[in-house]
């Protein structure tokens, strides 16, 4: 399966979703802009089945490996949902501006993220997903019934 140029790959029953998560009221102005964001991703996103999705694109409860390309600083994540976040534990909110950054996107793709007034050339080393998705219990992974809607 080919990515297209400015497209993401999203696992259909993450956007369904990350897609409800987004629509539970979210308060405070960091939060909303984290929901605009992220919706512009899904929005952009190639939906793909379970049995077709590729091992190596980030998702949720992925560990990502990344290299900062100007620093040669090498970090590592894994991307869970905003109530689970530990940095402690290097378990960072998928609502994060990295988290956001990164979805969807494959192990060897070398990109640019504008993060404020920077910019930061980054380079995805590797990306470990787990079968399953462990979300939230409160969460439904079916789609909406009007997908239209907003």
């Amino acid at each position: 399966m080919k990515k297209k140029l400015n497209n993401i790959l999203v696992m259909k029953e993450e956007y369904y979703l990350l897609m409800r998560y987004l629509k539970k009221k979210r308060t405070g102005f960091r939060n909303r802009l984290a929901t605009l964001s992220m919706g512009r991703e899904l929005r952009k996103a190639e939906l793909v089945d379970r049995a077709d999705f590729p091992a190596d694109v980030v998702r949720l409860n992925s560990t990502v490996i990344v290299k900062d390309v100007d620093t040669n600083r090498v970090t590592t994540y894994t991307f869970v949902l905003p109530e689970k976040a530990d940095h402690r534990q290097a378990m960072i909110s998928i609502l994060s501006p990295i988290g956001i950054a990164l979805i969807g996107f494959r192990k060897g793709l070398q990109f640019t993220w504008n993060h404020f007034s920077a910019k930061h050339k980054l380079s995805i080393l590797e990306v470990y997903n787990s079968s399953s998705l462990n979300h939230s219990p409160s969460l439904d992974l079916s789609p909406p019934i009007n997908l239209s809607a907003s």
